[in-house]
């Protein structure tokens, strides 16, 4: 009798640790958003939208605030739309001409979290066609998996394996120096994009390649890295930029970021550290910056840097103020807080004061 109220105790206590801190968030609801920010090429400080009693503000981090007709005119590529309404977009800015098509051909936006990054894993991959002459993607009649050996192309309407394209895709992999089995590896399979960059992916001696589908065959290059002498990488992404001029991004095993250009080279991005299991990222990209923002636990970061180089323009790091009261009180009524869902991962597991 005795084990049996010790056990309704703790499963009592463990349900109160649950139960309590999904009661008290549903009646104080969580209002603290981050603001949205971009780099002005024109003011050469970062403007931040935020939002306050129901009006959007812009503000510059020198505290100065802006009307929205005044913030358009100081981020003309990011609001170029309006301002060609207007018919206020100037004709060129530093010497470059510009036009709706050549400022939407050199924008891009990326943003990622540590939540979306540990996700369940189904392990099949889907291999687009690089060079099809068609406007519009197709998705193939096959995916892949890895091996210790190498791809295996399986047929998705009969659940075969063909034996052929796996025998050629690893060959050529194998052509170019890769050493089975792969250890990373990132693409984009959407077929919601102009194209496709394919794969990029690390071998057993942790060097990156780019794997991508021309004609029906297999394409490879490997991604030198000599230049930083980079031991381990932690993490691959894959991008379509319509300007063409990247193949992805990649941090490696010290964080630091670096873009993969178009022609293979590495170029590292002159921002302190990125972690991405601990930190999320966004990045908008324009035809002169890149502005990126990490959220960190304990600040928010702001950095430039040139689109060309990647070397850094400014940088701005802002220290979290206090929290809100409505958190304060619930980390003093409830120190040991029990949630089944994380910032952190998209698997349902316990996890204590992870908030």
């Amino acid at each position: 009798m005795r084990n049996i109220k010790y056990i309704i105790i703790v499963l009592a206590l463990i349900v109160i640790a649950w139960l309590l801190p999904a009661l008290y968030e549903l009646i104080s609801p969580r209002t603290d958003k981050m603001p949205f920010v971009v780099y002005s090429c024109l003011d050469s400080t970062f403007m931040r939208f935020e939002v306050k009693d129901k009006q959007v503000r812009y503000v510059d981090f020198r505290g100065q605030e802006f009307t929205k007709q005044q913030a358009d005119s100081l981020l003309p590529l990011f609001s170029f739309r309006q301002l060609v309404a207007e018919g206020r977009l100037p004709d060129s800015l530093y010497g470059v001409a510009l036009t709706p098509k050549i400022i939407q051909q050199n924008t891009f936006h990326f943003k990622t979290s540590p939540k979306q990054l540990n996700k369940p894993a189904v392990g099949l991959y889907t291999m687009l066609e690089s060079a099809s002459g068609r406007v519009d993607l197709q998705l193939p009649p096959d995916v892949f998996r890895l091996t210790n050996d190498g791809l295996e192309f399986i047929d998705c309407e009969t659940n075969t394996v063909n034996k052929a394209k796996s025998r050629s895709f690893s060959r050529e992999l194998t052509k170019y120096g890769f050493t089975f089995p792969v250890q990373l590896i990132w693409g984009n399979g959407t077929t919601r994009k102009d194209y496709d960059n394919g794969f990029l992916l690390t071998d057993a001696n942790d060097r990156l390649f780019q794997l991508k589908m021309v004609k029906g065959t297999p394409w490879v290059r490997e991604i030198k890295n000599t230049a930083y002498n980079i031991r381990q990488f932690k993490q691959l992404f894959t991008l379509e930029p319509a300007n063409r001029k990247l193949i992805g991004l990649v941090v490696s095993d010290d964080n630091q970021l670096y873009a993969v250009r178009s022609n293979g080279e590495l170029a590292h991005v002159g921002i302190d550290a990125y972690d991405p299991q601990q930190m999320q990222i966004t990045i908008v990209g324009d035809l002169f910056h890149w502005t990126i923002t990490e959220y960190t636990a304990t600040d928010s970061r702001y950095y430039a840097v040139d689109a060309k180089t990647f070397e850094q323009v400014a940088c701005e790091i802002v220290p979290d103020g206090e929290r809100p009261l409505a958190q304060r009180i619930e980390r003093w009524l409830l120190p040991i807080r029990l949630r089944f869902t994380s910032w952190r991962t998209q698997l349902i597991q316990p996890n204590i004061n992870d908030d």
